[in-house]
């Protein structure tokens, strides 16, 4: 799995030097990188009406609340981690209150914990950070296309 996240990241890392045409400046694709799939995620996040935040495709996936959630705590973890932090995993924001307005905030201040991390961070914990949240953005489209809703990156 881990690879896959590295790979995700990578890719994403690329696409973005390549359009930038700046492929040495790391921490600007890792700025940029983030921002991208950052603010997708933030777009979802809002575009979902409040009453279909507890939205599963079936029963044994993550609800859309609770899928923004975890990529806020992937983003706490990551972030903190690349910041040189030594930060357990934790489920706080999943585990906690999954509806719109409080997933909103712990996704707004774990991406602004990230937007602080890039500036100095690891490089490392920031692209897996890249490629955890494109691959949860990735689960996000297709529950936006099952409720009937266009992914703000189509």
């Amino acid at each position: 799995m881990r690879q896959l996240v590295l790979i995700g990241a990578i890719c994403s890392l690329a696409t973005t030097a390549s359009a930038q045409g700046k492929p040495d400046d790391i921490p600007g694709l890792m700025k940029g990188g983030f921002a991208e799939v950052s603010g997708w995620i933030t777009k979802a996040a809002e575009l979902v009406p409040a009453e279909r935040y507890t939205y599963k495709p079936v029963a044994t996936v993550r609800s859309f609340g609770e899928l923004v959630a975890h990529v806020a705590d992937g983003y706490n973890w990551y972030c903190a981690n690349a910041a040189g932090r030594k930060a357990e995993w934790s489920d706080a924001v999943e585990k906690g209150k999954t509806d719109k307005a409080t997933v909103l905030a712990g996704l707004k201040k774990a991406s602004d914990g990230c937007v602080a991390a890039t500036a100095k961070g690891q490089t490392m914990q920031l692209m897996q950070n890249i490629g955890h949240a494109n691959l949860h953005y990735g689960n996000m489209i297709t529950y936006l296309r099952m409720m009937g809703l266009t992914p703000p990156s189509s």
